[in-house]
């Protein structure tokens, strides 16, 4: 058997140190991956809710579908890639990096990041009653209708039928049943 510098403790050490570098990346890798899980959730939410008026995304709705994010150029790279080639009921997603709170009204689909920021809530408050879906990262009572949680270290996302009814959207019983939590008020 050959040993690495003709001694087992070098082969030991090697592999203890491989193991010890991976171990390290497998720790670091949660962030990148659940970003790019809420990247595909996000345009895959577009596939079960209802604009008003217009069924899916309908005739009276832009040629596109508008993703608008906020203030997060790294977050707004991984949206990029996920949607590229994309699209729902023949129209194609086109993620937007928002640079005022003008445009976001603009926007079909709003991700705010953290609910509890003051930013997110400027964020909201410029769709307010708009048709538009708001999905943020925490808690559904901040004014969002979809908002992102983690349960045992996976992405889940909950439900507010309440905030969606003010932004005259309907969420599909399908998307209703993989949420996590569904409220009405």
């Amino acid at each position: 058997m050959a040993v690495l510098g003709g001694h087992p403790l070098w082969a030991a050490a090697l592999v203890v140190g491989c193991l010890a570098q991976a171990t390290t990346a497998f720790a670091q890798a949660p962030a990148p991956l659940e970003a790019n899980v809420k990247a595909v959730f996000l345009y895959n939410f577009a596939k079960y809710v209802t604009w008003p008026g217009t069924g899916k995304i309908g005739e009276r709705s832009p040629a596109e579908i508008r993703i608008c994010v906020t203030a997060n150029d790294g977050f707004f790279n991984l949206l990029k890639t996920a949607v590229q080639g994309e699209d729902v009921d023949g129209r194609p997603l086109l993620p937007v990096a928002l640079d005022g709170l003008d445009a976001a009204r603009t926007c079909q689909i709003l991700y705010v990041g953290d609910t509890k920021s003051p930013d997110a809530r400027a964020w909201l408050s410029a769709v307010r009653g708009r048709q538009v879906l708001t999905v943020g990262d925490g808690d559904t009572t901040q004014d969002v209708v979809i908002a992102f949680v983690r349960d045992s270290n996976r992405v889940r996302f909950d439900i507010n039928r309440a905030v969606a009814a003010r932004h005259s959207l309907n969420v599909s019983s399908k998307l209703l049943r993989l949420a996590r939590q569904v409220r009405d008020r």
